[in-house]
């Protein structure tokens, strides 16, 4: 790495960059995204009662049919059902403290990378300050920060940064065998695997990866006993099937869903040119020159393995997301973690090979794609949170009169429902609108708030 690309020490302390960073996050979080006045969304109400029922958080672990009932799909996410079951109990069903804790989680997760990435660049604290904010920026960033039902991708990547982090710092480079970081570290990783399940095939890869380079045996043994002790162990509490009830997009279909994964980087077309040049500074990574071994060829094939992983990982979840891929609502989740690997791989890749003149000019360019994707992310979220918070408090204001809920995930209301312990279901989904009678006047949204549907029910359309 070229010295001149760090910074002085005097420009960049130890303890005010992480401090801004933290700042900045924080303003983010609450002056632009406004998450503080945000109420229940989607799978939020039906997540967090199912959450609430739950006495012992201890027998989610050792409990199958807890899991198996707890979402439609086949996923093994004990820690997310923990971190609700947390928040139930120290506030009750309060969506001001689930999103606090939510931003908490947050702003943990942006710390921790900013200090891998410093030991990543070897002390560059202003490179590794800015792909932090950049990270911060991304769309599939922000849907994961909105949606509280996405909290364990966000936490599963706190844990997973810091299981890396730990063995960054374990002294692997010196040929020392530090069997406390390694503790720590596979702990760490452990967490993040029962958090989301993509981390049970990114962080045991990244272990590998590890043992590979440095020639450590123990951490390569194991990072397999830990993939088959999760295999065995998921095995016994979901079973063999890895059903998430939606069709599986066709060969072609699938191929045209990779053409259009660039756009998901920004959602806009921006996202195609960040593509490309990642693409770029990989393949002039790849070229062998024997006096810099940061550019051979392994470097280059660690970022295209995980970034495969990463796109393996979501094909069971893909068919949502193609249809809607120029919609940064709740399916950009899935490529979270796909996002994060590009976006940090080829800000260190940049640093690394670009002059510091051609890595600000790199930065400002991805700065304003992002910054346009994220406008467009948080004024679609404003919209459609604002949307259920009205139905969901109409709901339990006026239990004499019906519902008409027009919201895609027709679950909402229900979970209101149950999250509140509404006695009597007075409610109507759109999706059932068909052949339904009532005896009560129906009420829908219109125009800023709710009256009476005069039409019959099967005539009645969304007014989406």
């Amino acid at each position: 790495m070229n010295r001149s690309l760090r910074p002085a020490p005097s420009k960049w302390s130890s303890i005010s960059t992480p401090i801004a960073l933290l700042l900045l996050g924080a303003a983010y979080l609450w002056a632009y995204l406004r998450l503080q006045s945000r109420w229940w969304f989607e799978d939020d109400p039906s997540l967090f009662a199912y959450a609430n029922e739950i006495h012992n958080p201890a027998s989610v672990f050792f409990d199958p049919s807890l899991l198996r009932h707890f979402t439609t799909g086949k996923a093994l996410v004990p820690m997310q059902l923990v971190s609700y079951w947390v928040d139930t109990r120290l506030a009750k069903l309060s969506p001001a403290f689930a999103y606090a804790h939510q931003a908490f989680s947050f702003l943990l997760t942006l710390l921790v990378l900013y200090f891998l990435l410093v030991q990543l660049l070897r002390n560059n604290k202003a490179a590794a300050f800015g792909i932090s904010f950049l990270w911060m920026l991304a769309p599939s960033t922000l849907v994961v920060v909105q949606f509280l039902a996405t909290r364990h991708y966000l936490e599963g990547l706190f844990f997973a940064i810091l299981a890396v982090f730990v063995l960054s710092k374990s002294g692997l480079q010196n040929g020392a065998c530090d069997w406390r970081a390694y503790a720590i570290a596979f702990a760490c990783g452990v967490i993040a695997a029962l958090y989301k399940e993509i981390y049970a095939v990114i962080v045991p890869a990244l272990f590998l990866g590890y043992a590979w380079k440095y020639k450590s045996r123990g951490l390569a043994l194991g990072a397999v006993a830990m993939t088959i002790a999760y295999g065995a162990y998921r095995l016994w509490m979901l079973g063999a099937a890895l059903d998430y009830n939606m069709a599986f997009l066709s060969a072609p279909q699938y191929l045209k869903f990779l053409s259009k994964l660039p756009y998901t980087l920004s959602s806009n077309y921006g996202g195609y040119i960040l593509w490309g040049i990642i693409a770029a500074l990989c393949a002039y990574s790849a070229r062998a020159v024997p006096t810099d071994k940061e550019r051979r060829g392994p470097l280059v094939f660690g970022i295209a393995v995980l970034v495969g992983l990463c796109i393996a990982t979501i094909v069971p979840v893909s068919y949502p997301l193609y249809g809607t891929i120029r919609v940064p609502g709740t399916w950009y989740r899935i490529v979270f973690l796909l996002n994060t690997v590009l976006l940090v791989s080829g800000g260190c890749l940049a640093v690394r090979f670009l002059t510091t003149r051609r890595q600000l000019a790199l930065g400002l360019l991805t700065m304003i794609v992002l910054g346009a994707g994220a406008a467009k992310t948080d004024k679609l979220w404003v919209a459609m949170t604002a949307r259920a918070e009205s139905e969901g408090k109409f709901y339990l204001n006026n239990p004499d009169k019906v519902l008409l809920s027009e919201q895609e995930a027709w679950w909402f209301i229900p979970g209101v429902h149950w999250m509140y312990g509404v006695k009597n279901p007075h409610y109507v989904l759109l999706k059932d609108v068909q052949g339904t009678r009532t005896e009560s006047p129906v009420w829908r949204y219109r125009n800023g708030g709710f009256a009476p549907v005069s039409s019959p029910l099967g005539n009645v359309e969304s007014s989406r």
